[in-house]
């Protein structure tokens, strides 16, 4: 009589994956990303703010702003707003975009841009909200 152990097709299978599972859990662990400093943080949210509105993406844009900037603005003219901007969007060159000034929770941060052969400086205020950095433009009213 035959020593043979006969197994189930089933059996056969799972002990496949229980193997396969074994060697992959055996990965090297992936390595962490870096971190970036406030500083960087606020230069890459000011870059991807300017990107937002050069390219015409007004909902990213938006999104990006404080709670209490877009309390105080009307979604479309700010829109709109976009769009114009969008129009020579591909003409602006972001010359620089300056270590920011923080200060706690508020940041502020200067720009220089290039439109042709006109230089523009802007100084952007950001605000530490819901665990980012953000655009701070509230508008101004007079009574």
């Amino acid at each position: 009589m035959s020593s043979l152990l006969r197994f189930s097709p089933s059996v056969l299978f799972a002990a496949l994956l229980l193997t396969l599972a074994a060697a992959c859990s055996r990965s090297p662990a992936p390595t962490p990303t870096p971190t970036l400093s406030p500083s960087d943080e606020i230069k890459v949210t000011v870059r991807r703010y300017l990107d937002a509105i050069y390219t015409g993406d007004a909902e990213k844009a938006w999104g990006m702003h404080t709670r209490e900037t877009n309390r105080g603005e009307s979604f479309d003219l700010f829109a709109e707003a976009v769009n114009v901007a969008a129009s020579i969007g591909d003409q602006i060159e972001i010359v620089q975009i300056d270590e920011p000034e923080i200060n706690g929770d508020e940041a502020r941060c200067t720009v220089v841009q290039r439109l042709g052969p006109r230089i523009s400086v802007y100084t952007f205020v950001l605000r530490y909200e819901d665990g980012q950095w953000r655009i701070h433009n509230p508008a101004q009213f007079s009574p």
